[in-house]
């Protein structure tokens, strides 16, 4: 298992809209004091197709540390990024996804895809030259397109 630097928080906004947006933190402090640890996106989506992926975030906060922030619910995935990067890019699909078949087959195949998939695809979907034109490979690949 590769570690990165990074701590992973599933930010999920469960009042209607529903929302999730998946975090990579940087895990150390920053030096100067008031100054804002830089985080980047793995995956974001909102409304009703988040049906699609709600067992997965249920089970993530049976598993992993967790607290309500207002009307937000935050998941630590500290030291498990593989799973980060599997929720996020479940995430970054729905997103992008442009019907119900796209949604489901791409999910689908995401969560039940192997450690190194995950790995790849997160590569690439997080490449700024690469980023949509993966997304779009990974819904040929699972045969949503």
């Amino acid at each position: 298992m590769i570690c990165l630097p990074f701590k992973y928080v599933i930010k999920w906004k469960r009042k209607h809209p529903e929302s999730v947006v998946v975090e990579a933190r940087n895990a150390y402090r920053p030096h100067r004091k008031g100054a804002r640890r830089k985080a980047f996106v793995l995956g974001r989506a909102s409304g009703s197709r988040l049906l699609t992926i709600r067992h997965t975030l249920e089970d993530a906060l049976k598993r992993f540390p967790h607290k309500k922030q207002g009307g937000t619910t935050l998941i630590f995935l500290n030291r498990n990024d593989e799973e980060a990067y599997r929720i996020g890019l479940a995430t970054a699909l729905l997103g992008k996804a442009t019907d119900n078949r796209e949604m489901q087959r791409g999910v689908s195949y995401i969560l039940n895809a192997t450690p190194e998939e995950v790995w790849f695809w997160s590569s690439k979907w997080l490449d700024e030259d690469l980023g949509e034109k993966a997304l779009k490979a990974l819904t040929v690949l699972s045969g949503a397109a």
